[in-house]
């Protein structure tokens, strides 16, 4: 049924509405994407150097007696999700919930796994299957990451781990790559494995003096390592969600500019046949009157 020239105008008075509130998000997200962004490219430096002065104590000290570098038959998988707490970023939770279950189904399926979910959107996704995820987080993830928040967390995940109630623990985030590539990435953080992280070459040579001794230094650098672990995937996730809204925002930006421009022809042809129809009458009319 062909729209009428008051039905199609009512609609680009709509459209261009809703385009002024995408090209408003978008330009809210880039300039969110920008602080989030700058964090997470300078924490990394920061972590890679941490990660090679554990490596070069791990491989000095006998550390036997640290449970967080226990290895053990696996029985019992614990599993970080973090995704957003609102939507309109495209695929972004969707990749994240979508390899979860792949990583559950393919490499865990007859173990038990628990789940610590962080954003609504992996909560919803879980309570509508019927699964109850032993943390839940919402709108702990608002413009920044709060490291008070990373200590809550993972004080509950290394008290399971060396009380034995788990055998692994995984991240499960988005990591920012570019403004156009979010990576869905599976990270272990438990047990600790630096070795395979960190080439033997680049670990970091004895410069240091430990006080009082290397064994006490490695015991308190561990859990803030894994801790670090955490916030550095919030942070990547947290970059990664305003990139990808933003890309969604400039496309629906876009279609909403493509969509008036072919109503607006649209338009310009029914005004055009209403006047022709319109002279037809007319000079028909003038015709019978001769």
């Amino acid at each position: 049924m062909a729209l009428s020239m008051r039905d199609i105008k009512r609609k680009i008075g709509s459209i261009q509405k809703t385009q002024q509130i995408t090209k408003a998000m978008k330009m809210v997200a880039a300039a969110k994407l920008r602080k989030t962004q700058e964090a997470a490219l300078e924490f990394r430096p920061y972590r890679n150097k941490l990660e090679q002065m554990i490596a070069s104590l791990v491989d000095s000290t006998s550390h036997q007696e640290n449970k967080l570098l226990r290895f053990s038959d696996v029985e019992n998988v614990d599993l970080i999700v973090i995704t957003s707490d609102r939507g309109l970023c495209g695929a972004f939770n969707h990749n994240v919930l979508k390899e979860t279950e792949n990583f559950i189904k393919t490499k865990f399926s007859n173990k038990k796994v628990n789940l610590t979910l962080i954003g609504r959107f992996a909560i919803n996704y879980f309570k509508f299957r019927g699964i109850q995820p032993r943390y839940a987080y919402s709108d702990i993830l608002k413009d920044r990451v709060d490291y008070s928040y990373v200590n809550e967390i993972m004080d509950k995940i290394i008290a399971d781990f060396k009380d034995e109630k788990s055998d692994e623990v995984y991240i499960v985030y988005n990591r920012f790559v570019n403004v156009l590539v979010q990576k869905v990435t599976i990270k272990k953080v438990l047990p600790v494995m630096i070795g395979d992280k960190v080439p033997a070459q680049q670990q970091m040579v004895e410069k240091f003096t430990y006080e009082p001794d290397k064994e006490t230094v490695l015991n308190e650098l561990l859990p803030k390592y894994v801790k670090m672990e955490l916030y550095g995937s919030m942070l990547e996730s947290l970059a990664g969600e305003y990139a990808a809204r933003m890309t969604a925002m400039d496309a629906a930006t876009n279609n909403a500019a493509e969509m008036i421009k072919g109503l607006t022809l649209q338009f310009n042809k029914a005004r055009q046949a209403s006047i022709t129809k319109e002279l037809i009458e007319i000079t028909t009319s003038i015709e019978a009157m001769k």
